[in-house]
């Protein structure tokens, strides 16, 4: 299973949001681009970044901030793969953020409008990641702001059937609390879309979630807040997932 290390941008820094709550910030201690390169150098090859302001506003909002974050991990390592959401709901914008970073991650928009991931995976073959966020057993949309109707399965399928490279599914109830992931509702997901590859985020705390994740034959995970406290160290996991 991959360790995928998460940065989120919010006012020109790098915050992690609690239960994608806005007025309940996390500093990271640090700027993206020194994040990011503590990230790499700790062995870390792809980093998950969302403009949070950009979720917000619905439409990019920092791609200069995420242009030097993306410079500063490839001054560290070359091969490192960097993927990008927040506020990418038309053509034009999944476009600009692609000359900027290496995956696109689509939710709203691809979730709301039917066909719209489907033009971006056949213009951008490979690189259209798609994100279902959870709240409530439905998707949580707007920058978590709002839940949809339908049924959260077979929202995942039609994403994946529609071309998505991958599925991230994030339960916001527990993003930035370090409680663990929701193993119950990541194993019927798992179930649900066969082979694709399936990344969980929010909730992952220590070394010992990871592994729970990877019996389940979760592909990735998506860590942020554990890192930057200290409660998981990137190459003490990526050790225990090798």
């Amino acid at each position: 299973m991959e360790l995928i290390c998460a940065i989120d941008l919010l006012d020109g820094g790098a915050v992690r949001l609690v239960q994608g709550d806005y007025d309940r910030r996390i500093p990271a201690g640090s700027d993206a681009p020194a994040l990011a390169r503590r990230f790499i150098e700790a062995g870390c090859r792809r980093l998950h970044v969302i403009d949070l302001a950009g979720a917000r506003a619905g439409m990019p909002a920092q791609l200069p901030e995420v242009g030097r974050l993306v410079e500063a991990a490839r001054a560290a390592a070359g091969e490192v793969r960097i993927e990008l959401g927040g506020g990418l709901r038309t053509p034009d914008a999944v476009a600009q953020a692609l000359e900027v970073v290496d995956d696109a991650i689509l939710g709203t928009a691809a979730i709301e409008h039917p066909g719209f991931l489907r033009a971006c995976a056949e213009e951008f073959p490979g690189r259209v990641v798609a994100s279902l966020d959870l709240r409530a057993g439905r998707a949580a949309l707007d920058g978590w702001s709002r839940v949809g109707a339908d049924d959260p399965t077979e929202v995942a399928r039609r994403l994946l059937d529609e071309g998505a490279a991958r599925l991230i599914v994030t339960e916001t109830s527990r993003d930035g609390t370090l409680g663990g992931p929701d193993l119950e509702a990541l194993t019927a997901l798992r179930e649900a879309v066969g082979d694709a590859v399936l990344v969980a985020a929010g909730g992952v705390g220590s070394i010992d979630d990871l592994r729970a994740l990877d019996a389940i034959g979760i592909d990735g995970a998506v860590v942020g807040l554990a890192l930057l406290t200290g409660a998981i160290d990137p190459a003490e996991a990526m050790a225990a997932l090798a």
